[in-house]
């Protein structure tokens, strides 16, 4: 892993365009497990007669709101949940003008929280909430300090996510696309590169080093410069401690 952390760390030194994609991965060790891990998630859906995919889905809001706000205050409402070394990193080396910014799989808004302004949320982000009658947008801190599930209007809240049976947003996409067109380097954190549309946006890359950090393998292995198959908090805090001299 030695070798493996100099290269990394060699290639973030001289790389001035650097772009973060990052997957569900990132935001385990700040306690949010991925959509299929949500303990016990499976066996309470299989009681009930519904599918995961069901629960996040369009279908659900406008067949069964109450239970789709249900569903959402108990499982995705992230009160307690904060940002980890991984996020700080990707924010740090933005605001050190090193990179263009993130574009992410996750809903949890966990760059922003930690400072990241440069974010492309494929997926939308639980820290928006907007009413499905009128439109009237609500931050999370709002909806949660105020315990509410509708609108003045009477509306369902629901969050700025992108639902099974929705299209992603354009104008985010188009932004990711110009990220990626503009990078010299692409670290690719925590996501298996598996789930499309938001996988196949790696294509738009065509800069000198793709790097990807993530346990398992991806189908983008054989093409990156650097695949690092460990703990990426453990990467992550031996570059971001300034350590990589020593390493």
């Amino acid at each position: 892993m030695k070798h493996e952390l100099r290269r990394f760390s060699s290639i973030m030194d001289d790389s001035r365009r650097t772009v973060f994609f990052t997957g569900a991965g990132v935001s385990v060790k700040s306690g949010i497990p991925d959509f299929r891990s949500m303990g016990g998630l499976f066996d309470e859906i299989s009681r009930a007669g519904h599918s995961p995919e069901y629960l996040l889905s369009r279908a659900h809001l406008e067949d069964e709101p109450e239970s789709f706000i249900r569903f959402y205050r108990k499982r995705l409402m992230l009160a307690d949940k904060a940002p980890n070394i991984v996020h700080d990193f990707i924010a740090h080396e933005e605001a050190e003008g090193r990179s263009l910014g993130v574009i992410t799989q996750n809903i949890d808004g966990l760059h922003h929280d930690a400072g990241s302004r440069n974010v492309d949320e494929l997926h939308g982000s639980l820290n928006r909430f907007y009413c499905t009658s009128c439109d009237r947008e609500y931050s999370k801190q709002t909806v949660m300090a105020w315990n509410l599930s509708h609108c003045e209007c009477g509306g369902v809240l629901r969050p700025d996510i992108v639902l099974y049976g929705e299209m992603l947003d354009e104008t985010v996409i188009n932004s990711a696309i110009d990220k990626l067109a503009q990078a010299d380097t692409l670290v690719v954190m925590g996501s298996s590169l598996l789930v499309n549309p938001a996988a196949f946006l790696i294509n738009y890359f065509s800069g000198g080093h793709l790097i990807i950090i993530n346990r398992d393998e991806t189908p983008f292995d054989g093409e990156a410069d650097l695949v690092i198959n460990e703990d990426m908090t453990e990467v992550i805090e031996t570059i971001y401690n300034n350590e990589g001299d020593n390493i």
